[in-house]
């Protein structure tokens, strides 16, 4: 017993230990996403406020974002729209004409193939009269011959009631001619097609809705134009006023579980885009800064196990080398700068993540002392405290 006393803290003299040791953290700078003015969000900002991640921090508001752009853009999109409303109207109107004069050319047609129909049979009628009265001729002329060879008839009369035949003939002729001439233009009718002497082949009404029918086409294309037009504004006005919200209005928010360490600017002030806000203490990150001997730092590399006990405690917590910076100049986002550390000139940084998770926060600021582990003739690696 009196050997094991003797011996433990003469064990402690041999043990690779730092100098100088001291609870550390990064911190984060927040700095402003666009121009504008700072106000608070709901989160009150105080120092040494905690808070969550994703906790809104500040709001930013900048009322003179540039919006020429997107004005632009609103105002061809209305132009656009009165120009498709007004070409949608005309087309309306002009399909509209185009089914009444269709209508008009189609009871034109009906009634000419019914005055056609109408007159073929009013010729066949008078064809039918007019064979009668050849067939008449006929008879009154056979008879005559017939007088004549007896010697009863004047030759005077019979020329007469040949000239007679003859003329009754000819009207057959041209009534019958005249019905084919009327068949011609019913199946012309019939077909669209309108034949006659003091008119055009299609009446004014046809002219007129076939040069509806090609304005129809040529609105119908426009209005499509311009729908296609307005579709296309709408997705740039949507691009455009997402630019315009990042531009003109933004939150800050914390970037992850912190506490704040130092504040920047203050409500009403108005900052510039890139502008620091504040500083936050990343406690997640807690680790702890030490300085050791030239002996002490030529062993350690990165990785290499270590141990951490707070000054006033006794409880050694886990750790491992993730720095080494010697005598350069560590980074500047430590909330305690390491070259704060004089008694030696070798600096380490020992990742310890109990001080994280033992629910009191980094401790920052806290002293202690950091203890390496011993392999001789090995790299150092962790064993337990």
């Amino acid at each position: 017993m009196a050997a094991l006393v003797i011996w433990l803290p003469v064990q402690r003299l041999f043990q690779t230990t730092s100098v100088e040791a001291i609870v550390n953290a990064r911190t984060l700078t927040l700095r402003a996403p666009i121009d504008g003015v700072v106000s608070s969000a709901p989160a009150s900002l105080a120092i040494g406020a905690t808070f969550p991640a994703g906790t809104p921090l500040l709001h930013i508001t900048n009322s003179r974002a540039d919006r020429t752009r997107f004005d632009d853009l609103r105002r061809l999109e209305e132009h656009t729209e009165i120009e498709a409303a007004a070409l949608k109207t005309r087309l309306d109107n002009i399909e509209r004409m185009h089914s009444d004069f269709v209508a008009q050319t189609r009871l034109f047609q009906i009634g000419r193939i019914a005055q056609l129909e109408a007159r073929i049979e009013e010729s066949k009628s008078n064809l039918a009269a007019s064979t009668t009265r050849q067939e008449e001729t006929a008879a009154v002329l056979e008879r005559a011959l017939e007088l004549d060879s007896k010697g009863f008839q004047p030759k005077a009369l019979l020329e007469k009631v040949r000239r007679d035949d003859e003329i009754a003939k000819q009207d057959v002729r041209s009534i019958e001619q005249r019905i084919k001439g009327i068949a011609v233009e019913l199946d012309s009718a019939k077909s669209g097609s309108f034949l006659g002497d003091s008119y055009n082949d299609r009446p004014r009404s046809s002219q007129r809705a076939d040069e509806l029918q090609q304005q129809v086409v040529e609105l119908s294309a426009q209005l499509t134009e311009k729908q296609l037009m307005i579709r296309q504004l709408k997705k740039e006005i949507d691009v455009e006023r997402d630019r315009l919200q990042l531009n003109s209005d933004a939150q800050v928010l914390a970037p992850s579980s912190s506490a704040v360490w130092e504040l920047l600017t203050a409500p009403g002030e108005h900052v510039q885009r890139g502008q620091e806000l504040m500083r936050l203490l990343d406690c997640n990150a807690a680790l702890v800064t030490a300085v050791v001997s030239e002996t002490v730092y030529n062993r350690l590399q990165i990785g290499s196990s270590a141990s951490f006990r707070l000054r006033d405690g006794d409880v050694a917590m886990p750790g491992r080398v993730v720095n080494l910076t010697g005598v350069a100049s560590a980074t500047a986002n430590y909330a305690i700068a390491p070259s704060s550390l004089r008694k030696e000139q070798y600096r380490v940084a020992v990742e310890v993540p109990d001080l994280a998770n033992d629910g009191q926060g980094c401790h920052l600021g806290r002293t202690g002392q950091v203890i390496f582990t011993n392999q001789s003739g090995a790299p150092i690696t962790a064993t337990a405290q």
